[in-house]
């Protein structure tokens, strides 16, 4: 099979480094070619092994679909074959094959080891290094390995272009714009960059690495205090808030002194029935001295915040909208450099800090989540307890409550 790939980006894929890191700006058709590239060695080789790792099952899909079932139409062995769902191995005629995993379930592609390893998305799946470190590298002892990516701030992925460009022989880096982009007008990227952050413009189109771009919470590190507790402890005041959730995200429940304005509790949980939910909730609510709460009543949790007040619990709920989304996690970002609000290390929560990020939407606004595929769950329900906290609330009478 004949594969066309664009001059300017086809010395990234085709050199003699081990490791390829390629970062690019949208549009530059960086996965297609990507894709390609790792086509073309295992029909090249019979025998070979290949995986492509990406954010979520959900752009596996989508990329099997759009680029390798037209790619190796005439090598696949299950010619009527759709795609009308995820496949986690493809095996080709010449007794090549390849794996799919998503950075969801990192866990899920260990044990084994391949000849060919494309990490699509670096910018984004390597804000969790350990993927990378304890996941995949241990598979890549005779791997060529690509990471293709836009850059999301300077995390693993910045570390490892700067190594390639460091050093000769084992890394290769190379950068492309949008504007080393075929696919792209000079009017296009011209109206593009009129209408865009400078941040969002140098990021996502020149692909530069920005300290902390796209990032929200800085100097995380200095909020981070040691004290945990399990039980409330005598006279104690406390605030409570409840993010709601039941299969693919995370219920959360996390407590802070109100004084001290310190995280001291969480509970993260999901996969549970609502009425176990509820259980748990009120268990805590008792637990730290039946404190005034605050619950996201978006969707269901309109009947959820019932049910726990007719159970007694003083809770005021908190409906989501863009607008009030931004408003509560602009807010603690505030919090946070000003060091007005401080947390226990939970593991979670401290990740979720580090990689939840804002991207701009073609109407120019700003939308707050964490990168696809991960989960912001126990930052907003720790945006909702910042805005309690600081709501001036008059707690004084609840302590007979």
């Amino acid at each position: 099979m004949d594969f066309d790939f664009p001059e300017f980006i086809s010395d990234a894929f085709f050199n003699d480094a081990k490791y390829k890191v390629i970062v690019a700006g949208r549009r530059t058709g960086k996965t297609f070619n990507g894709v390609q590239w790792i086509c073309a060695n295992l029909l090249a080789k019979p025998g070979k092994s290949g995986l492509h790792v990406d954010t979520t099952q959900e752009n596996l899909l989508k990329y099997q679909k759009r680029y390798y079932q037209p790619i190796l139409k005439d090598y696949w062995p299950y010619k009527n074959w759709t795609a009308q769902r995820y496949k986690p191995t493809v095996e080709l005629y010449n007794g090549s094959f390849i794996d799919f995993a998503s950075a969801e379930k990192p866990q899920n592609m260990e044990g084994f080891e391949y000849d060919y390893i494309i990490l699509n998305e670096a910018g984004i799946i390597l804000k969790k290094p350990e993927l990378w470190t304890n996941s995949i590298m241990p598979m890549a002892k005779k791997a060529k390995v690509v990471f293709i990516g836009t850059p999301k701030g300077r995390n693993l992925f910045h570390q490892l272009y700067t190594q390639g460009l460091s050093e000769d022989g084992e890394y290769s880096s190379y950068r492309f714009s949008a504007m080393d982009s075929p696919y792209w007008t000079e009017e296009e990227l011209e109206n593009i960059k009129d209408k865009t952050p400078q941040e969002v413009w140098k990021q996502e189109y020149l692909a530069e690495f920005l300290e902390g771009g796209g990032q929200v919470f800085r100097d995380i590190g200095k909020c981070i205090q040691s004290k945990e507790v399990k039980q409330a402890e005598s006279g104690k005041q406390y605030v409570m808030a409840i993010d709601l959730a039941k299969h693919q995200d995370f219920t959360v429940i996390l407590v802070a002194e109100k004084d001290t304005k310190q995280v001291v509790y969480m509970d993260r949980f999901n996969q549970i029935d609502w009425q176990f939910q509820k259980k748990r909730i009120f268990g805590a609510w008792q637990k730290f001295n039946r404190p005034k709460a605050i619950i996201d009543s978006t969707g269901v949790g309109d009947s959820i915040y019932d049910d726990l007040v007719a159970h007694g619990m003083f809770v005021e709920s908190f409906k989501f909208t863009s607008t009030s989304k931004n408003e509560i996690i602009q807010n603690l970002s505030v919090s946070i450099d000003n060091r007005e609000i401080t947390y226990h290390p939970f593991p979670e929560l401290i990740n979720e800090l580090e990689i939840f990020g804002y991207e701009v939407t073609r109407m120019g606004n700003i939308r707050y989540n964490a990168p696809e595929g991960f989960h912001d769950d126990t930052v907003v329900t720790l945006a909702m307890l910042n805005k309690l906290m600081n709501s001036g609330y008059d707690f004084t009478f609840l302590s007979n409550y």
